[in-house]
């Protein structure tokens, strides 16, 4: 992270402690109700937290005590994110005549972001993302083979 002093027009090279939390879960199920037709289930939820402490600047980077490499920066408050994430696909592949096939697709994404960490746990985490705005795309795909 850089910040530049608007007084003195000098660059700041901060670092800091990260305290972070990540909990996910990633789900596949293919099922296949005959010889033609299958169904294929992806889902993946991800939630992510953490909060920035002990915020220092760089002072001499070449000094080998820490002490001395980094000293301490006036931030008001370092902060924190609480990120959360979903993604799933479903897949239905019919092929409706041999070497010929229809795809039909949707995918779903959700995520969203705030810049604390909150006081939630992670099931309220997970539960707020299901409240979130969704991203879908469908789409089909066909084939068809041609014999001679």
């Amino acid at each position: 992270m850089t910040r530049s002093g608007s007084a003195t027009g000098t660059t700041h090279y901060t670092f800091a402690h990260l305290d972070q939390k990540t909990v996910s879960l990633t789900g596949r199920i293919d099922y296949t109700l005959n010889t033609t037709l299958t169904v294929q289930l992806y889902a993946q939820p991800f939630v992510s937290k953490g909060t920035y402490s002990s915020v220092r600047q760089l002072a001499a980077s070449r000094a080998v005590d820490y002490d001395a490499r980094y000293a301490p920066y006036a931030f008001a408050n370092p902060g924190g994110f609480n990120f959360k994430q979903f993604n799933s696909n479903l897949v239905v592949r019919w092929e409706y005549r041999p070497g010929s096939v229809l795809f039909v697709v949707w995918t779903q994404g959700r995520q969203d972001f705030l810049s604390a960490m909150g006081t939630r746990s992670f099931a309220g985490d997970f539960h707020d993302l299901f409240d979130t705005h969704p991203d879908n795309t469908f789409l089909v795909k066909a084939s068809y083979w041609l014999s001679w």
